[in-house]
Protein backbone atom coordinates (compact mmCIF):
# COMPACT_ATOMS: atom_id res chain seq x y z
CA UNK A 1 0.00 0.00 0.00
CA UNK A 2 2.99 2.92 0.80
CA UNK A 3 4.28 1.46 -2.41
CA UNK A 4 1.48 2.58 -4.03
CA UNK A 5 0.98 5.87 -2.90
CA UNK A 6 4.29 6.99 -3.36
CA UNK A 7 4.02 6.56 -6.91
CA UNK A 8 0.36 7.87 -6.96
CA UNK A 9 2.02 10.93 -5.54
CA UNK A 10 5.15 10.87 -7.81
CA UNK A 11 2.85 10.95 -10.76
CA UNK A 12 2.01 13.86 -12.92
CA UNK A 13 -1.88 14.66 -12.22
CA UNK A 14 -4.52 14.77 -14.92
CA UNK A 15 -6.66 17.94 -15.77
CA UNK A 16 -9.59 17.18 -18.21
CA UNK A 17 -10.47 20.84 -19.38
CA UNK A 18 -13.58 20.66 -20.85
CA UNK A 19 -15.21 23.68 -22.50
CA UNK A 20 -17.42 24.99 -25.13
CA UNK A 21 -21.19 26.66 -25.46
CA UNK A 22 -23.67 26.57 -22.96
CA UNK A 23 -26.07 23.95 -23.30
CA UNK A 24 -23.83 21.56 -24.89
CA UNK A 25 -23.67 18.90 -22.21
CA UNK A 26 -20.09 19.86 -20.30
CA UNK A 27 -21.34 18.86 -16.53
CA UNK A 28 -23.03 15.92 -18.07
CA UNK A 29 -20.52 14.37 -19.27
CA UNK A 30 -17.89 15.59 -16.83
CA UNK A 31 -19.95 13.95 -14.29
CA UNK A 32 -19.68 10.58 -16.40
CA UNK A 33 -15.76 10.86 -16.42
CA UNK A 34 -15.48 11.69 -12.92
CA UNK A 35 -17.45 8.61 -12.22
CA UNK A 36 -15.30 6.06 -14.70
CA UNK A 37 -11.78 7.24 -14.22
CA UNK A 38 -12.06 8.74 -10.11
CA UNK A 39 -11.37 11.99 -11.28
CA UNK A 40 -12.52 14.93 -8.59
CA UNK A 41 -14.64 17.49 -10.40
CA UNK A 42 -14.76 21.35 -10.56
CA UNK A 43 -17.39 22.46 -13.18
CA UNK A 44 -17.50 26.72 -13.78
CA UNK A 45 -20.75 27.18 -11.75
CA UNK A 46 -19.03 26.16 -8.63
CA UNK A 47 -17.54 29.52 -9.04
CA UNK A 48 -19.68 31.36 -11.00
CA UNK A 49 -23.02 30.74 -8.42
CA UNK A 50 -21.21 31.56 -5.64
CA UNK A 51 -19.30 34.71 -6.77
CA UNK A 52 -22.78 35.98 -8.10
CA UNK A 53 -24.06 35.73 -5.08
CA UNK A 54 -22.03 38.94 -3.49
CA UNK A 55 -21.54 40.76 -7.10
CA UNK A 56 -23.79 41.52 -9.93
CA UNK A 57 -22.67 39.58 -12.99
CA UNK A 58 -20.53 40.90 -15.38
CA UNK A 59 -19.59 43.44 -13.02
CA UNK A 60 -15.32 44.41 -13.06
CA UNK A 61 -15.32 42.75 -9.63
CA UNK A 62 -17.13 39.44 -10.53
CA UNK A 63 -15.40 38.62 -13.25
CA UNK A 64 -11.90 39.69 -11.45
CA UNK A 65 -12.36 37.58 -8.55
CA UNK A 66 -13.81 34.37 -10.84
CA UNK A 67 -10.42 34.59 -13.22
CA UNK A 68 -8.67 34.68 -9.82
CA UNK A 69 -10.20 31.90 -7.97
CA UNK A 70 -10.37 29.88 -11.21
CA UNK A 71 -6.55 30.20 -11.52
CA UNK A 72 -5.61 29.32 -7.44
CA UNK A 73 -7.99 26.67 -7.29
CA UNK A 74 -6.58 24.39 -10.87
CA UNK A 75 -2.88 25.32 -9.94
CA UNK A 76 -3.17 23.93 -6.20
CA UNK A 77 -5.12 20.93 -7.40
CA UNK A 78 -2.36 20.00 -10.13
CA UNK A 79 -0.08 20.75 -6.94
CA UNK A 80 -1.62 18.37 -4.75
CA UNK A 81 -1.29 15.86 -7.44
CA UNK A 82 -5.36 15.53 -8.15
CA UNK A 83 -6.77 14.41 -11.03
CA UNK A 84 -9.29 16.78 -12.04
CA UNK A 85 -12.05 17.63 -14.14
CA UNK A 86 -13.37 20.92 -15.01
CA UNK A 87 -15.60 22.73 -17.01
CA UNK A 88 -15.50 26.40 -18.67
CA UNK A 89 -18.37 28.43 -20.75
CA UNK A 90 -16.50 29.21 -24.37
CA UNK A 91 -17.31 31.79 -26.33
CA UNK A 92 -14.02 32.70 -28.86
CA UNK A 93 -14.90 36.46 -29.18
CA UNK A 94 -15.92 36.93 -25.29
CA UNK A 95 -14.05 39.52 -23.35
CA UNK A 96 -14.83 39.94 -19.59
CA UNK A 97 -14.57 43.34 -18.09
CA UNK A 98 -10.95 42.62 -17.11
CA UNK A 99 -9.80 42.73 -20.46
CA UNK A 100 -9.11 38.86 -20.15
CA UNK A 101 -10.23 37.24 -23.11
CA UNK A 102 -11.42 33.66 -23.62
CA UNK A 103 -8.80 32.61 -26.07
CA UNK A 104 -6.00 34.09 -23.74
CA UNK A 105 -7.47 32.80 -20.48
CA UNK A 106 -6.97 29.23 -21.70
CA UNK A 107 -3.70 29.53 -23.15
CA UNK A 108 -2.30 31.03 -19.60
CA UNK A 109 -3.98 27.95 -17.81
CA UNK A 110 -2.70 25.28 -20.28
CA UNK A 111 0.56 27.09 -19.63
CA UNK A 112 0.58 27.59 -15.73
CA UNK A 113 -0.99 23.58 -15.29
CA UNK A 114 1.74 22.11 -17.48
CA UNK A 115 4.33 24.17 -16.21
CA UNK A 116 3.68 22.51 -13.19
CA UNK A 117 3.45 19.49 -14.08
CA UNK A 118 -0.07 18.17 -15.72
CA UNK A 119 -1.32 16.61 -18.21
CA UNK A 120 -3.84 19.23 -19.78
CA UNK A 121 -6.14 17.60 -21.95
CA UNK A 122 -8.66 20.20 -23.32
CA UNK A 123 -11.83 19.11 -25.33
CA UNK A 124 -13.83 21.21 -27.05
CA UNK A 125 -17.42 20.43 -26.82
CA UNK A 126 -19.93 21.81 -29.85
CA UNK A 127 -22.96 21.15 -31.18
CA UNK A 128 -25.29 22.84 -33.89
CA UNK A 129 -27.53 25.96 -33.06
CA UNK A 130 -30.66 23.79 -32.91
CA UNK A 131 -29.79 21.52 -30.92
CA UNK A 132 -28.01 23.97 -28.49
CA UNK A 133 -31.87 25.49 -28.46
CA UNK A 134 -33.70 22.12 -27.61
CA UNK A 135 -31.09 21.55 -24.78
CA UNK A 136 -31.30 25.20 -23.25
CA UNK A 137 -34.32 24.68 -20.88
CA UNK A 138 -33.94 21.11 -19.96
CA UNK A 139 -34.71 20.37 -16.02
CA UNK A 140 -30.85 19.30 -15.26
CA UNK A 141 -29.81 22.94 -16.29
CA UNK A 142 -32.40 24.25 -13.30
CA UNK A 143 -29.69 22.88 -10.55
CA UNK A 144 -27.11 25.82 -11.12
CA UNK A 145 -28.41 29.45 -12.18
CA UNK A 146 -27.34 28.41 -15.78
CA UNK A 147 -29.59 29.71 -18.94
CA UNK A 148 -32.43 28.39 -19.14
CA UNK A 149 -34.11 31.17 -21.41
CA UNK A 150 -34.80 30.77 -25.47
CA UNK A 151 -35.01 34.29 -26.72
CA UNK A 152 -31.56 34.96 -24.84
CA UNK A 153 -30.48 31.61 -26.29
CA UNK A 154 -31.27 32.74 -30.07
CA UNK A 155 -29.74 35.99 -29.76
CA UNK A 156 -26.57 34.21 -28.15
CA UNK A 157 -26.12 32.14 -31.21
CA UNK A 158 -25.87 35.26 -33.46
CA UNK A 159 -23.68 36.99 -31.29
CA UNK A 160 -21.18 34.44 -29.76
CA UNK A 161 -18.11 32.19 -31.66
CA UNK A 162 -19.06 29.21 -29.96
CA UNK A 163 -17.61 27.28 -32.81
CA UNK A 164 -13.52 28.73 -33.33
CA UNK A 165 -11.47 26.47 -31.19
CA UNK A 166 -8.44 28.32 -29.28
CA UNK A 167 -4.76 27.19 -29.88
CA UNK A 168 -3.75 24.51 -27.31
CA UNK A 169 -1.96 21.76 -27.81
CA UNK A 170 -3.94 18.18 -28.19
CA UNK A 171 -6.83 20.17 -28.25
CA UNK A 172 -9.72 17.30 -28.88
CA UNK A 173 -12.74 18.60 -31.11
CA UNK A 174 -16.10 16.69 -30.41
CA UNK A 175 -19.23 17.49 -32.00
CA UNK A 176 -21.64 15.63 -29.67
CA UNK A 177 -24.94 16.99 -31.82
CA UNK A 178 -25.87 12.94 -32.10
CA UNK A 179 -23.56 11.34 -29.54
CA UNK A 180 -24.73 10.61 -26.36
CA UNK A 181 -22.86 12.18 -23.56
CA UNK A 182 -21.29 8.57 -22.35
CA UNK A 183 -20.66 8.28 -25.97
CA UNK A 184 -18.82 11.43 -25.74
CA UNK A 185 -16.74 10.07 -22.74
CA UNK A 186 -15.61 7.24 -24.00
CA UNK A 187 -14.05 9.22 -27.24
CA UNK A 188 -11.97 11.33 -24.67
CA UNK A 189 -11.07 8.06 -22.57
CA UNK A 190 -9.99 6.91 -25.89
CA UNK A 191 -8.15 9.54 -27.40
CA UNK A 192 -6.02 10.45 -24.35
CA UNK A 193 -5.73 6.77 -23.38
CA UNK A 194 -6.53 7.91 -19.79
CA UNK A 195 -6.27 5.35 -16.95
CA UNK A 196 -8.64 5.16 -14.24
CA UNK A 197 -7.56 5.77 -10.72
CA UNK A 198 -10.54 3.94 -8.92
CA UNK A 199 -8.16 0.81 -7.92
CA UNK A 200 -4.90 2.61 -7.21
Amino acid sequence: MKRLQKLSKNKNPVVIFIYGPMAVGKLTVAKILSKKLGFKMAHNHHINDFVDEIFDRGSYASDALKEYLRYHLLENAVKTKIDLITTHAYSHNFVSKTGLSDPKYVKILEKKLTKLGAKFYPVHLKADGKELLRRIDRNSRKKFKKLTNRKIMRRFLLSKDWQTSPNLKNNLVIDNTNLSPDKVSNLIVKHFKIKSTKFI
